[in-house]
């Protein structure tokens, strides 16, 4: 069902919406890592998964899970249920096990969506932990163009190169703190080298 759903959306987008994708060879072939991207609009998702060859495993807001003919259908397409604003250890452990079972994980550092243009939110700690803890790199993907039911061309993917924090090791504030910067960092980066 996923393989699907992402073929016909990206059939779509390049069509309709002049679809360009670059830094595609910063994507591993195989092997855990998390796709960390900005977040504008509620179609981000969408976009995010046909740039990306492998399927993505999306966390997505715990309210979406209460309907259960939805719940079947996230379910399906990979994704599982966290509760925004609290410490889900829950959507830690689960989103730590996809990773060490060698998938991508999507993620939205910034906790909500951002409708500013080329600046982000400070970042959640979640990415940098589940990186830090999983010893897998983070890849920065900077999303652009995305409006959905108004076609504009060109909804532009960037992928950036992988941020490597090291094997998998305990944690702290301090490091989970650094970790958060030096993501920040790259997606600051990857801004200034695609306006």
């Amino acid at each position: 069902m996923y393989e699907v759903v992402v073929a016909l959306v990206r059939f779509f987008l390049k069509i309709f919406c002049g679809l360009k994708v670059s830094g595609e060879e910063n994507l591993p072939e195989k092997g855990g890592a998390i796709i960390a991207a900005n977040h504008t609009t509620w179609f981000d998702p969408f976009a995010l998964a046909t740039a990306v060859p492998r399927p993505v495993h999306f966390m997505a807001k715990a309210e979406l899970f209460r309907n259960r003919i939805l719940a079947k259908v996230l379910t399906k397409a990979y994704a599982f249920p966290v509760k925004r604003g609290l410490a889900d250890r829950n959507a830690i452990r689960k989103a730590q096990q996809v990773v060490k079972e060698g998938h991508l994980l999507g993620i939205f550092p910034e906790g909500t969506r951002n409708r500013s243009d080329g600046e982000f939110l400070p970042l959640q700690g979640g990415t940098a932990f589940i990186a830090l803890k999983s010893g897998v790199p983070v890849i920065p993907v900077l999303v652009s163009g995305v409006k959905p039911f108004r076609f504009r061309k060109p909804i532009r993917i960037v992928i950036g190169k992988p941020i490597n924090l090291g094997s998998p090791q305990r944690t702290n504030k301090q490091k989970v703190e650094k970790a958060s910067s030096l993501i920040l960092e790259q997606f600051r980066d990857l801004i200034s080298r695609n306006n």
